[in-house]
């Protein structure tokens, strides 16, 4: 889940309570409104990727897996 919180002075999007993006010129309105949309697509993955994403994805991370095993 993500989260944003004040790092000396300037609001930061943390994952798990670690930083994953500082929002510059303090912008809060913005870093609120992309820590929502995070996590509103955290809980929907199912709109990031379709079956044939999924297919390719995981034949490219098999194969990557065999190439790391081997090396």
């Amino acid at each position: 889940m993500y989260a944003t919180k004040t790092i000396n002075g300037v609001p930061a999007i943390q994952r798990d309570g670690q930083s994953v993006l500082s929002v510059c010129h303090q912008d809060w309105e913005f870093a609120n409104w992309l820590c929502a949309l995070l996590n509103e697509l955290g809980h929907k993955s199912e709109l990031l990727l379709n079956e044939q994403d999924w297919e390719w994805l995981n034949a490219n991370d098999r194969a990557f897996g065999r190439a790391v095993h081997h090396a």
